[in-house]
């Protein structure tokens, strides 16, 4: 039994079968969805951040101020201290990654925030195997 009935789900793929993409397709995505009426918007991927704010970062913080979108977007793979980009975005609800017995895991990127040192990731949620 769905939780909110007649919730829709929209499904959208940015990246190819082995996991890589690029910027111009991710926001492609992220302007479709948005244009499809969705108002959350998961993504499960991300790229090496920078100090500054990247075109990935500004779209999500820009579709959430226009649209009240909320990205939740994984924190990355790289382990402790680094956070990924657009999970580095001011409104991504940013979330990182915790086994079973709700220990952080290894890989899970950590923060804080490069530039700023901002927290991120907002929370965790299971994420291993």
């Amino acid at each position: 039994r769905p939780l909110h009935p007649g919730a829709k789900i929209l499904n959208g793929k940015v990246l190819d079968d082995a996991g890589f993409g690029d910027d111009s397709g991710i926001l492609a995505g992220m302007e479709w969805a948005a244009a499809e009426g969705a108002d959350i918007v998961n993504m499960s991927l991300g790229g090496m951040d920078t100090p500054e704010t990247d075109p990935l970062e500004a779209a999500v913080d820009k579709l959430y101020a226009e649209k009240g979108i909320l990205f939740a977007i994984a924190a990355g793979n790289e382990g402790p201290q680094s956070i990924g980009s657009p999970g580095s975005a001011d409104s991504a609800l940013t979330v990182g990654a915790v086994d079973d017995k709700d220990k952080l895991a290894d890989f899970s990127s950590t923060g804080p925030r490069l530039g700023d040192g901002a927290v991120k990731p907002d929370l965790t949620a299971p994420g291993v195997d």
